[in-house]
């Protein structure tokens, strides 16, 4: 039990589950603080700086982990990620100045304050690669988790002193400032300014299908974001994101510490030409991520009305059909984590960078001929898309690692069964003939949900139908 307990992927869910309750948190006393225009002001600058900034965790800092000679890579590595941060600050920097600069306010003001973010980024990537690469996954989790908390902190307590989106934007700042000092602590190198064109070359060629994938990942995620700014108000873009962010909270729970597993098993596995191992590493993480994300995502859909009536502001009422919708997307796009780190250590990083381009191309056109009416639309629209790209992926993967379709059924039982026996409990509870209010009955409803997942999961564990990974 206890090793059970401190494992890298027990660990990483714990610290990803306590960080997004933070990010959670955040949306509920934001909730309370700005309207659905001024938060979506935020989520517009913020869409763009995530996406810059996941570019830099992405590609380069994927070769850190499979490079055979970290010595002579990591400085150019580095300078190469500097040079997308610096981009994406640029970028971000001068679409908020052409729409009026800080003094305008709003997103404008939004996107000049959080220009430098990806920049930083670059050597939070740097340091966390060589960390992951040391499989130390337990501390930068961990570093993870505290930064939320104390961006948290930063912006509660700015949110109490009478700020807006001041309060919002100085909170990732902070965040950034106390990972940087916990991974230099651990790491206790800083990178030099030196450059190799082989390096670099080399480095080119392996992360250019990343940064494809990863660019047009982005775009599935935060392109209704973009597209509902460009065509609605700032508050259709609030209450879309809010709506995804209650929908991906779960989500993400599970995602980021799985993907980051599996990233480094598949390419220890690789480098040890042991690549029919990685079919096996395959199923037992899919087993499980959707065991986890089915019944949770089922969950959330019914249940969306309650969760935003009774945990965000009234006035943020838009946001439930968003939730319900978006929360069976994601468990869709469940199907689809691991097509990079699969296709990249089986050497059919071409092949998964032409699916995500399907992808974003597909969820640009149902954006923009359904999804641009509302937000409810937009999620629409990407609840379509992820129903056709999650069969395409899927079959792409299970051709590139030979399963058979009674593989996938094998791998797929354990979630689909939950997800069922997840149902029953909702709507038993639903039939009880008792009158409590809607806040009691959530939580009742919840509670009850999470007990029976949890005994299930543990029965199934024991029986070795799931299992937890290992880096």
């Amino acid at each position: 039990m206890v090793r059970t307990l401190t494992s890298a992927f027990a660990i990483g869910v714990a610290a990803r589950i306590t960080a997004q309750v933070s990010s959670f948190a955040l949306i509920l006393v934001a909730s309370r603080a700005l309207d659905l225009a001024e938060f979506g002001s935020y989520a517009i600058a913020s869409a763009l700086m995530v996406i810059t900034t996941t570019l830099v965790y992405t590609g380069i800092f994927h070769l850190i982990l499979r490079t055979d000679d970290l010595d002579r890579d990591r400085d150019t590595f580095f300078l190469m990620q500097l040079a997308i941060g610096l981009t994406g600050a640029a970028i971000m920097a001068v679409t908020g100045l052409a729409l009026g600069g800080p003094a305008a306010g709003g997103t404008a003001l939004a996107l000049v304050a959080l220009a430098p973010n990806p920049a930083l980024a670059a050597l939070s990537a740097w340091m966390e690669a060589q960390l992951v690469r040391q499989s130390r996954i337990r501390t930068t989790a961990l570093a993870t988790l505290l930064a939320e908390l104390v961006a948290l902190a930063t912006s509660v307590a700015m949110f109490q002193a009478g700020y807006k989106l001041e309060a919002l934007i100085s909170g990732r700042y902070t965040s950034m400032a106390f990972i940087l000092l916990v991974y230099l602590a651990f790491l206790r190198r800083l990178p030099r300014l030196s450059f190799r064109r082989d390096s670099a070359r080399h480095g080119l060629q392996q992360a250019w299908p990343l940064w494809g994938s990863t660019s047009l990942g982005m775009l599935s995620n935060y392109g209704a974001d973009l597209v509902l700014g460009a065509f609605l108000s700032p508050a259709a873009v609030g209450a879309y994101r809010a709506g995804s962010r209650v929908a991906n909270t779960a989500a993400d729970v599970v995602l980021q510490p799985l993907g980051t597993i599996s990233w480094a098993r598949f390419a220890r596995l690789e480098s040890a030409t042991h690549r029919p191992d990685i079919r096996a590493a395959w199923q037992e993480n899919l087993a499980l991520c959707a065991a986890i994300l089915a019944p949770a995502m089922l969950s959330v859909c019914l249940l969306a009305p309650g969760i935003v009536s009774v945990l965000l502001d009234p006035s943020w009422g838009a946001a439930a059909g968003v939730v319900a919708i978006l929360a069976m997307a994601r468990s869709i796009d469940s199907l689809t984590f691991l097509l990079e780190p699969t296709m990249t250590c089986l050497g059919k990083g071409r092949l998964q960078f032409l699916v995500r381009l399907c992808d974003a191309t597909l969820l640009v056109a149902l954006l923009l001929a359904l999804g641009r009416s509302s937000a409810e639309a937009a999620a629409l629209a990407i609840l379509a898309k992820s129903v056709v790209m999650g069969i395409v992926a899927t079959w792409v993967m299970a051709r590139a690692l030979a399963l058979k379709p009674a593989d996938l059924a094998e791998t797929l039982a354990p979630g689909i069964g939950l997800a069922l026996v997840c149902l029953s409990v909702i709507l038993t509870v639903r039939a009880m003939p008792i009158e409590i209010s809607q806040a009691h009955a959530l939580f009742a409803t919840a509670g009850a949900v999470i007990v029976t997942w949890a005994l299930a999961v543990a029965g199934l564990m024991r029986r070795r139908w799931l299992v937890l990974p290992t880096p």
